[in-house]
């Protein structure tokens, strides 16, 4: 089974910030620019139920001084977001050499959101511009929505 968790900053994303002026440059409508990490898991389902406090105490992937850590309910982007992973992606077993139990695959992916000023998501042709033109490198990731 599959378990989804994004981590997001509580405090300023510099990397979200830099990709905002970027996109303001290229031309693309976003008043905001929301990013987090997005980590799949699959794990056996006797492992399910204490995976979410074994994912809050990896230290390089949750710190609940600077990240926010949410379940996800779908393994999939949810509309109006575009998720970046690696074209050439396997799954890992490990985060930071420590295996989590139960879990039998690790992937990660980059998730986009790019609002407009009243906090929706700025039109699809504008993300897929966005997504085209800086957000995805399609030589080495692919752009999941």
């Amino acid at each position: 089974m599959t378990r989804t968790f994004a981590v997001s900053l509580i405090i300023p994303d510099n990397e979200a910030f830099t990709a905002y002026e970027t996109l303001a440059r290229l031309g693309v409508p976003a008043a905001r620019v929301v990013r987090s990490d997005i980590w799949l898991f699959e794990v056996a389902p006797e492992a399910a139920e204490t995976l979410a406090s074994s994912v809050a105490q990896i230290e390089t992937l949750y710190n609940p001084n600077k990240h926010r850590l949410v379940e996800r309910t779908s393994d999939a982007p949810e509309p109006g977001e575009v998720w970046v992973a690696s074209r050439d992606e396997a799954p890992a077993t490990r985060i930071a050499g420590r295996a989590l139990p139960g879990v039998t695959g690790i992937r990660r992916r980059t998730s986009w959101r790019l609002l407009d000023e009243a906090g929706q998501d700025i039109g699809q042709s504008d993300r897929d511009r966005a997504v085209a033109t800086f957000l995805c490198n399609p030589a080495f990731q692919v752009a999941i929505t």
